[in-house]
């Protein structure tokens, strides 16, 4: 025992003479070249006064000594860019210490500021290293985009206590029109208010910021594409700000309390060629006192990270929908009138666990009062009609029927594929009760690329020519302005293939 403490003690010895003797590392100034990941960084399109996201640049010591440089900085004092090097947030940092055989980051941010009236414009500058004697520079390139904006400048609290809601929005002139010429972006809620009608002209953008969305209020009317044919590339597209491609189907970027659209109590809409995408809860319609309270054509409803499309009472006629790809419901129906006519309801989401069917009708709705106890309201679902529709997905069932026998429950489905449970004792329901017709079960839809959102129909799928002829005459082109009956009996859902 003694042996070991007198060695160990040699041993601490020893240490301590060669770190006293060892030599102090050197660090010299930057004569040599440094190598960067890339010479130019690319920053992806932003809008005018709206930062972007922060990409990265390396800068690489291939010396085997450590190296100090000078100075790192951008090239234009009044940048809208913004960076950070090696962990400082600076536009302009002397001594930069890099190790030998060893890296450093630099990330890079920009701000656009004004466009000054130009459609569109290119931001450059260079983050300069200042070496000994020289100095080496990588290009910075981004552009921006003139937008016009909408920004709240009122609010209205919905509720109260700790479950109230504050909702900042701004309304929109009355009877306007939005055109192509510029995208639109969006700050809270933009309203359209009562006795008002909002206009958007085909191929118009409309970005909303996060916790943002577009209210239609009593007796307001909103209006997308009117008049333009299906698949000519001019649809309106409802997204986020962000349009790095990143973001390009990231789901849950936008929509607040009311949802992404909310048609509430007393509006209306026509909803022509409309792309809603990436929002949290995407459509949702309220309360209706209009038998054409929405209309909803040649559509898509991608990348909801909650519901898709969210009826309560609701008077909705829809044809050519496709509602895909979202965390909870792709459509819940509470109570209302519904018709749907050659619609894909598909949901294949894979970013969490999902329970919830992708098509929920029911007559009533549960929740809990104040004082803790289960209240219950009641709604007739005075009809919901499907005819040559998709419901798939991948959990075992896509439908869910849930029914209080105090209110009306009234629904059929006339040659519709849907994804169900074999068990009919599981699912709740037989597809020989009334209300099924020609009910296809669990056949093969084969789409194209559900991964991409194309619901179109391959060549081995299961539900070419198995529509009927009279929803096919109803809606006789399909999402893309192709002719339906083609080559035989109209192909289920919004797409008709064609050989």
């Amino acid at each position: 025992m003694q042996m070991l403490k007198k060695y160990s003690l040699f041993s601490l010895f020893l240490i301590i003479v060669i770190a006293a003797c060892r030599k102090e590392e050197n660090i010299i100034v930057a004569n040599t070249e440094l190598r960067f990941s890339t010479d130019t960084v690319y920053l992806d399109t932003v809008f005018e006064t709206i930062g972007s996201s922060t990409y990265e640049l390396k800068v690489y010591n291939e010396s085997k000594e450590s190296i100090s440089i000078p100075q790192i900085r951008l090239a234009d004092p009044a940048s809208p860019y913004r960076l950070n090097i090696n962990g400082t947030a600076s536009n302009n940092l002397s001594n930069v210490e890099i190790l030998p055989e060893d890296s450093i980051y630099i990330f890079v941010e920009v701000n656009a500021g004004a466009v000054n009236n130009a459609p569109d414009l290119l931001i450059e500058d260079q983050i300069i290293f200042d070496l000994q004697g020289k100095s080496q520079a990588v290009q910075l390139v981004s552009l921006a985009k003139q937008a016009i904006f909408h920004f709240p400048n009122r609010f209205i609290v919905i509720g109260s206590g700790s479950g109230a809601a504050v909702i900042p929005y701004s309304i929109i002139n009355c009877n306007e029109t939005w055109d192509a010429s510029l995208p639109h972006v969006v700050y809270g809620y933009a309203v359209v208010d009562s006795g008002c009608t909002l206009t958007i002209d085909p191929g118009t953008d409309v970005h909303f910021h996060s916790n943002s969305g577009m209210w239609v209020f009593n007796e307001g009317e909103l209006i997308t594409a009117p008049s333009a044919l299906p698949g000519q590339g001019d649809s309106v597209t409802f997204s986020s700000d962000r349009l790095e491609p990143f973001y390009e189907d990231v789901p849950g970027q936008w929509g607040g309390v009311l949802g992404g659209l909310y048609i509430g109590q007393g509006a209306k809409a026509d909803l022509n060629n409309l792309v809603l995408k990436n929002a949290v809860n995407g459509l949702r319609v309220d309360s209706a006192i209009y038998t054409d309270q929405l209309s909803i054509s040649n559509s898509y409803i991608l990348n909801s990270s909650r519901t898709a499309f969210y009826a309560g009472y609701s008077n909705v006629n829809a044809q050519n929908l496709v509602v895909a790809n979202q965390g909870l419901y792709g459509f819940y129906a509470f109570g209302g009138n519904y018709e749907f006519r050659h619609c894909s309801f598909v949901n294949f989401w894979n970013q969490s666990t999902r329970q919830e069917a992708t098509v929920f009708l029911t007559n009533f709705l549960e929740f809990q009062d104040e004082s803790g106890a289960v209240q219950r309201i009641s709604r007739d679902l005075e009809k919901a009609y499907f005819g040559n529709c998709i419901i798939d997905g991948n959990n075992a069932q896509e439908l869910t029927l849930a029914e209080d026998e105090s209110a009306q429950f009234n629904f059929s489905f006339n040659d519709v594929m849907m994804k169900l449970d074999n068990d009919p004792e599981d699912r709740g329901f037989s597809i020989n009760d009334p209300g099924f017709n020609s009910i296809y079960l669990n056949l093969v839809s084969d789409f194209k690329n559900r991964v991409n959102n194309n619901y179109q129909l391959d060549s081995l799928s299961q539900l070419i020519d198995q529509g009927n002829t009279n929803d096919g005459f109803v809606v006789p082109t399909d999402v893309l302005g192709k002719i339906r009956n083609f080559n035989g009996l109209p192909d289920l859902g919004a797409f008709e293939r064609q050989f």
